[in-house]
């Protein structure tokens, strides 16, 4: 079945709407790295919004030899076609930025380092420091100066398949067929031989409960959304924050997330620069949860989910994290 999401995109874009960042809780703020895996769907309310977002300039990232983020010398959107395609083009920003991100230069190094600066409900804070290779490897750490060790004693932290699927699912959204890697996502760290074979259901498909179980539940109108948007947005999220350093992953992430009707987006500003906010609302997540991304390279930049976590995304080599020179 097609769900049409170029068409849908195309035409949603010519509005406004969204927010949406990321956060884990205290007692994950490790175990968020150590083993990924999807949060369980809380069955809200309806919500509503369209995949809408406004123009935006797109930018190849690299990085320094000391590890810091710079804007590679080509900055800036794709080049302008003419005609029709100039229409287009104008009409979808997301679908131009997905396609530049898919075509864009690769970053140098092998992984991407993550500072996690976590701000919970309650106000408590706490960083870490998360370093994913292109591997698939993971290693953390409670703080920078901790990581070379943890590199050099090869102190793998939980199992790498689901890291690499979720990755690969995105990287497959980018170019490939968009329902086939929505399947993949959703099913990214589903046992090999589940008892119950999952179902892949349409973006945006919703269910009507009956009204005692709805009334136990607690869901106002009986209406309740679909388990595979919950999976593709929670592992996308895990792609996203796994693959922040690969352009073509971030490019395959908002497509993904493009293709659900209740994923809204919106231009603003945060900390001087432009940014798109997600939001998937109750209907999703039993939320709602808020992505905040940079609106030139696509990087994760914020999560809220009852707390807050801003993300600063490097990208470095294996080698030099073990030597300390990073």
């Amino acid at each position: 079945m097609s769900y049409d999401t170029e068409q849908r995109l195309s035409a949603a874009m010519r509005n406004a709407a969204g927010d949406r960042p990321y956060a884990p809780d205290v007692d994950r703020i490790e175990g968020r790295g150590k083993q990924l895996r999807r949060r369980r769907l809380a069955w809200g309310a309806t919500g509503g919004g369209a995949f809408a977002i406004a123009a935006v300039a797109a930018v190849a990232v690299t990085v320094t030899g000391g590890g810091v983020q710079a804007p590679a010398p080509n900055l800036a959107k794709p080049a302008a076609t003419s005609g029709a395609a100039t229409a287009a083009a104008e009409e979808a920003p997301m679908v131009q930025l997905v396609s530049y991100l898919t075509t864009a230069p690769q970053p140098t190094g092998d992984a991407t380092l993550l500072l996690r600066s976590q701000v919970q409900s309650d106000g408590s804070k706490i960083d870490v420091w998360d370093l994913h290779a292109d591997n698939g490897d993971y290693y953390f750490a409670k703080n920078r100066g901790a990581l070379p060790a943890q590199v050099a004693g090869k102190k793998l932290q939980g199992e790498t398949d689901g890291r690499r699927k979720v990755v690969a699912a995105a990287k497959a959204a980018a170019t490939g067929d968009l329902n086939d890697a929505r399947a993949k996502m959703a099913l990214a760290y589903m046992p090999a031989n589940p008892k119950v074979e999952p179902t892949i259901e349409a973006p945006g498909a919703r269910h009507t409960l009956p009204a005692e179980v709805a009334k136990i539940k607690g869901v106002p109108g009986g209406v309740v959304g679909n388990t595979t948007d919950n999976w593709v947005w929670n592992n996308s999220m895990d792609a996203l924050i796994v693959g922040a350093g690969d352009p073509v992953v971030r490019a395959g992430v908002l497509r993904l997330l493009g293709q659900m009707p209740d994923v809204a987006v919106k231009e603003g500003t945060f900390k001087g620069q432009a940014v798109f906010t997600l939001t998937a609302g109750k209907i999703i997540t039993g939320g709602p949860e808020t992505l905040t991304i940079n609106a030139e390279t696509g990087l994760p930049i914020k999560f809220t989910s009852g707390g807050t976590t801003n993300y600063t995304v490097t990208r470095v080599t294996i080698d030099d994290v073990r030597q300390g020179e990073f």
